[in-house]
Protein backbone atom coordinates (compact mmCIF):
# COMPACT_ATOMS: atom_id res chain seq x y z
CA UNK A 1 0.00 0.00 0.00
CA UNK A 2 1.35 3.47 -1.30
CA UNK A 3 1.93 6.76 0.49
CA UNK A 4 0.46 8.49 -2.79
CA UNK A 5 -3.01 6.14 -2.48
CA UNK A 6 -3.97 8.77 0.35
CA UNK A 7 -1.76 11.82 -0.02
CA UNK A 8 -3.95 14.89 0.00
CA UNK A 9 -3.21 16.73 -3.14
CA UNK A 10 -4.60 19.97 -2.27
CA UNK A 11 -1.40 22.25 -0.28
CA UNK A 12 -0.23 25.49 -0.64
CA UNK A 13 2.75 26.32 -1.54
CA UNK A 14 5.61 29.63 -0.79
CA UNK A 15 9.22 30.06 -1.83
CA UNK A 16 11.76 30.59 0.57
CA UNK A 17 12.67 33.95 -0.47
CA UNK A 18 9.32 35.37 0.86
CA UNK A 19 9.03 36.78 4.06
CA UNK A 20 7.51 35.76 7.67
CA UNK A 21 4.37 37.93 7.00
CA UNK A 22 3.49 36.09 3.65
CA UNK A 23 3.97 32.85 5.33
CA UNK A 24 1.28 34.21 8.10
CA UNK A 25 -1.03 35.68 5.60
CA UNK A 26 -1.37 32.40 3.52
CA UNK A 27 -1.47 30.50 7.09
CA UNK A 28 -5.34 30.95 8.37
CA UNK A 29 -6.30 27.86 10.42
CA UNK A 30 -4.80 24.44 12.27
CA UNK A 31 -5.69 22.95 9.18
CA UNK A 32 -3.78 24.77 7.19
CA UNK A 33 -0.33 24.26 6.24
CA UNK A 34 2.73 25.67 4.14
CA UNK A 35 5.17 23.87 1.53
CA UNK A 36 8.29 25.78 1.26
CA UNK A 37 9.33 25.48 -2.34
CA UNK A 38 13.31 26.47 -3.62
CA UNK A 39 13.50 28.62 -6.88
CA UNK A 40 13.33 25.42 -8.94
CA UNK A 41 10.22 24.14 -7.06
CA UNK A 42 11.68 21.29 -5.53
CA UNK A 43 11.02 20.63 -1.79
CA UNK A 44 12.79 22.74 0.85
CA UNK A 45 10.34 22.62 3.76
CA UNK A 46 6.98 22.19 5.49
CA UNK A 47 5.44 25.05 7.57
CA UNK A 48 2.37 24.28 9.99
CA UNK A 49 -0.06 26.68 11.85
CA UNK A 50 1.57 25.11 15.16
CA UNK A 51 4.93 26.91 13.88
CA UNK A 52 3.58 29.95 14.09
CA UNK A 53 4.49 30.57 17.63
CA UNK A 54 7.93 29.14 17.12
CA UNK A 55 8.57 31.80 14.51
CA UNK A 56 7.04 34.66 17.02
CA UNK A 57 10.18 36.10 17.77
CA UNK A 58 10.96 36.92 14.21
CA UNK A 59 10.83 39.68 12.67
CA UNK A 60 8.06 39.69 10.50
CA UNK A 61 10.38 41.01 7.08
CA UNK A 62 12.92 37.92 7.84
CA UNK A 63 13.10 35.50 4.73
CA UNK A 64 12.04 32.31 5.28
CA UNK A 65 15.60 30.68 4.23
CA UNK A 66 17.33 32.60 6.95
CA UNK A 67 15.11 30.49 9.87
CA UNK A 68 14.24 27.20 8.02
CA UNK A 69 16.78 24.64 6.79
CA UNK A 70 15.91 21.74 4.30
CA UNK A 71 13.87 19.05 5.88
CA UNK A 72 15.03 15.56 5.40
CA UNK A 73 11.44 14.95 6.98
CA UNK A 74 9.59 13.76 3.56
CA UNK A 75 7.83 10.76 2.33
CA UNK A 76 8.41 9.85 -1.69
CA UNK A 77 4.92 9.13 -3.03
CA UNK A 78 5.58 5.42 -3.63
CA UNK A 79 7.02 5.03 0.05
CA UNK A 80 4.92 2.01 1.29
CA UNK A 81 2.24 3.07 4.10
CA UNK A 82 4.00 1.56 6.37
CA UNK A 83 7.17 3.51 5.82
CA UNK A 84 4.98 6.78 6.11
CA UNK A 85 4.08 5.52 10.04
CA UNK A 86 7.41 4.75 11.16
CA UNK A 87 8.63 8.44 9.82
CA UNK A 88 5.94 9.89 11.35
CA UNK A 89 6.74 8.47 14.98
CA UNK A 90 10.43 8.36 14.64
CA UNK A 91 9.72 12.60 14.24
CA UNK A 92 6.64 13.48 16.13
CA UNK A 93 5.25 14.52 12.82
CA UNK A 94 1.45 15.37 12.45
CA UNK A 95 2.14 15.76 8.56
CA UNK A 96 5.05 15.40 6.39
CA UNK A 97 5.23 16.85 2.06
CA UNK A 98 5.11 14.06 -0.17
CA UNK A 99 7.29 14.44 -2.84
CA UNK A 100 7.91 12.34 -6.57
CA UNK A 101 11.40 11.49 -7.64
CA UNK A 102 12.08 14.73 -8.70
CA UNK A 103 11.79 16.17 -5.51
CA UNK A 104 8.47 18.40 -6.58
CA UNK A 105 5.92 18.59 -4.07
CA UNK A 106 2.94 16.23 -4.90
CA UNK A 107 0.89 16.02 -1.79
CA UNK A 108 1.37 16.28 2.02
CA UNK A 109 0.65 13.59 4.41
CA UNK A 110 -1.02 13.28 7.84
CA UNK A 111 -2.64 12.30 10.50
CA UNK A 112 -6.41 12.00 8.49
CA UNK A 113 -4.57 10.43 5.81
CA UNK A 114 -3.15 7.69 8.32
CA UNK A 115 -6.61 7.24 9.55
CA UNK A 116 -8.49 7.07 5.74
CA UNK A 117 -5.59 4.99 4.86
CA UNK A 118 -6.77 2.20 7.96
CA UNK A 119 -10.57 2.83 7.08
CA UNK A 120 -9.59 1.37 3.77
CA UNK A 121 -7.03 -1.51 4.79
CA UNK A 122 -9.32 -2.50 8.20
CA UNK A 123 -12.57 -2.65 4.97
CA UNK A 124 -14.59 -0.90 7.46
CA UNK A 125 -16.45 1.06 4.25
CA UNK A 126 -17.59 -2.41 3.36
CA UNK A 127 -21.07 -4.53 4.45
CA UNK A 128 -19.63 -7.45 6.12
CA UNK A 129 -18.53 -9.64 9.40
CA UNK A 130 -15.58 -8.73 11.38
CA UNK A 131 -14.30 -11.87 13.40
CA UNK A 132 -11.34 -11.27 16.11
CA UNK A 133 -9.82 -14.67 16.49
CA UNK A 134 -6.88 -15.84 18.45
CA UNK A 135 -4.51 -18.28 17.02
CA UNK A 136 -0.90 -20.01 18.50
CA UNK A 137 1.58 -17.99 16.87
CA UNK A 138 3.59 -20.87 14.63
CA UNK A 139 3.54 -20.94 11.39
CA UNK A 140 1.28 -22.54 8.83
CA UNK A 141 -1.65 -21.54 12.09
CA UNK A 142 -2.92 -18.12 10.42
CA UNK A 143 -3.09 -20.32 6.34
CA UNK A 144 -5.21 -22.88 8.25
CA UNK A 145 -7.98 -20.56 9.13
CA UNK A 146 -7.92 -18.71 5.65
CA UNK A 147 -8.51 -21.94 3.88
CA UNK A 148 -11.87 -22.58 5.84
CA UNK A 149 -13.45 -19.40 4.64
CA UNK A 150 -12.28 -20.03 1.25
CA UNK A 151 -13.71 -23.77 1.21
CA UNK A 152 -16.79 -22.13 2.15
CA UNK A 153 -16.51 -19.65 -0.80
CA UNK A 154 -16.59 -16.52 1.52
CA UNK A 155 -14.48 -13.50 0.26
CA UNK A 156 -11.80 -12.00 3.05
CA UNK A 157 -11.90 -8.49 2.23
CA UNK A 158 -9.50 -7.26 5.38
CA UNK A 159 -6.66 -9.01 7.71
CA UNK A 160 -5.08 -7.31 10.64
CA UNK A 161 -2.91 -9.47 13.15
CA UNK A 162 -1.41 -8.20 16.42
CA UNK A 163 1.24 -10.78 18.95
CA UNK A 164 -0.65 -10.60 21.93
CA UNK A 165 1.42 -12.80 23.94
CA UNK A 166 4.78 -15.34 23.53
CA UNK A 167 2.34 -17.74 22.14
CA UNK A 168 -0.54 -16.08 20.95
CA UNK A 169 -1.48 -13.82 18.13
CA UNK A 170 -5.29 -11.88 17.91
CA UNK A 171 -6.44 -12.09 14.17
CA UNK A 172 -9.02 -9.64 12.98
CA UNK A 173 -10.90 -10.84 9.84
CA UNK A 174 -13.51 -8.90 7.75
CA UNK A 175 -15.01 -11.32 5.60
CA UNK A 176 -17.69 -10.21 2.70
CA UNK A 177 -20.84 -11.79 4.15
CA UNK A 178 -23.16 -10.48 6.96
CA UNK A 179 -24.25 -13.46 8.88
CA UNK A 180 -22.90 -13.44 12.48
CA UNK A 181 -24.62 -16.76 13.09
CA UNK A 182 -23.20 -18.93 10.08
CA UNK A 183 -19.43 -17.30 11.04
CA UNK A 184 -19.87 -18.11 14.55
CA UNK A 185 -20.81 -21.60 13.54
CA UNK A 186 -18.04 -22.13 11.96
CA UNK A 187 -15.47 -21.37 13.95
CA UNK A 188 -17.19 -23.42 17.01
CA UNK A 189 -16.82 -26.42 14.33
CA UNK A 190 -13.23 -25.47 13.55
CA UNK A 191 -12.34 -25.07 17.32
CA UNK A 192 -11.03 -21.64 16.37
CA UNK A 193 -11.10 -19.28 19.77
CA UNK A 194 -12.76 -16.04 19.22
CA UNK A 195 -12.91 -12.83 21.13
CA UNK A 196 -16.22 -11.13 19.73
CA UNK A 197 -18.30 -11.28 15.99
CA UNK A 198 -19.53 -7.96 14.81
CA UNK A 199 -21.95 -7.15 11.53
CA UNK A 200 -20.54 -3.92 9.82
CA UNK A 201 -22.47 -1.92 7.51
CA UNK A 202 -19.78 -0.10 5.57
CA UNK A 203 -20.53 3.47 4.05
CA UNK A 204 -22.54 2.35 1.42
CA UNK A 205 -25.89 1.13 3.67
CA UNK A 206 -27.25 3.60 5.87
Amino acid sequence: MYVKLWQNDTFQTIEYTENLQKAFDKISNEEENLVVLRRDGTLYNLITFNDIATFSSYDLDTKLIEILDPTDSFLFDNDLLEDALVLMLENRARILPVVDNEMHPVGVFGLFEVLKSFKTISAMDETGTRAVIKIDDIPGELNKVLSIFATRKINLLSLMTAKISDKKRMISLKLGIKNIDLISDILDEENIEYEGIYEEKGDKES
